[in-house]
């Protein structure tokens, strides 16, 4: 199976048809994700693959903000 990109991936979650844990399995973020889960002692699962994806998503937006904001588009 070839590997799909990040926006097939998320298209995919966002229709239903892959869960959390299989968009973070195949995403980039997979060896992050694992590595996360061995620091905090819990196994790979729907569960902990959506709170992984919720945190990295928000830590994300908020350094775009900053980026943003360092260009002066929200000034």
């Amino acid at each position: 199976m070839a590997k799909l990109e990040y926006d097939e991936l998320v298209q995919l979650l966002q229709d239903g048809n892959i869960g959390f844990l299989r968009f973070m399995l195949e995403s980039d973020n997979a060896e992050s994700y694992l590595e996360w889960c061995g620091l905090h002692g819990i196994e790979p699962s729907e569960e902990s693959a959506e709170f992984y994806y919720d945190e990295t998503e928000i830590d994300m937006l908020e350094r775009q903000l900053i980026d943003d904001e360092d260009y002066g588009i929200w000034n």
